[in-house]
């Protein structure tokens, strides 16, 4: 075994993981903590839409995010020319002889025209149709000078899911914030040996 791997500590006489073992446990917290709660949000995400009216011009502007609040696509429609939705049915899984026939989720999406480019943005097909007439209703309101809308893909998955598993993130994030406050802690008052 290398001096690097198992130490023991000079004042407490308990062994100190090595810079290997630390790295190596940062990189599991990482992937398992962090990398983990990002995938799962990102297959079904949740997007923050805006839309803003200038004049007579309205922009629309949605970023669909990771771990809720991190955008990884960001659509800007300039100006919005019209709103519509699309919707795909769940599509017949294979299955065993004597099971009863399953289907994958159904999808639907908000679609935002602009005159030259469009913008598909994921909603869970139980709240598509309101997001989509509050999205009209805007549009044909010229009094009205901002609209902001929080969006799921899927509620069971990005909501439930993928907070619950988010939560490792956070549980991470104040471990991480606890050792360095205490390796500060040791660095500003060395223990006497």
């Amino acid at each position: 075994m290398g001096s690097d791997d198992v130490q023991k500590s000079a004042s407490t006489g308990k062994p100190r993981r090595g810079l290997g073992n630390a790295l190596f446990g940062h990189f599991l917290g990482l992937l398992f903590c962090v990398g983990f709660p990002a995938f799962v949000t990102a297959v079904a995400p949740v997007s923050w839409i805006r839309f803003e009216r200038a004049g007579d011009r309205v922009t629309a502007t949605s970023k669909t995010c990771l771990l809720f609040f991190i955008p990884y696509r960001t659509q800007v429609v300039d100006p919005v020319i019209g709103i519509g939705d699309r919707f795909i049915g769940g599509k017949p899984q294979r299955r065993r002889a004597g099971e009863p026939q399953r289907y994958s989720e159904d999808e639907a999406f908000l679609v935002i025209n602009g005159q030259n480019t469009t913008a598909e943005v994921p909603v869970t097909p139980f709240n598509i149709k309101s997001v989509s007439e509050r999205s009209e209703a805007f549009l044909r309101d010229p009094e009205a000078t901002t609209l902001k809308l929080f969006v799921v893909a899927n509620w069971k998955f990005s909501v439930l899911m993928g907070g619950a598993v988010s939560l490792l993130t956070v549980l991470y994030v104040v471990g991480v914030i606890l050792s360095f406050l205490r390796m500060l802690k040791r660095i500003a008052m060395p223990s006497s040996v």
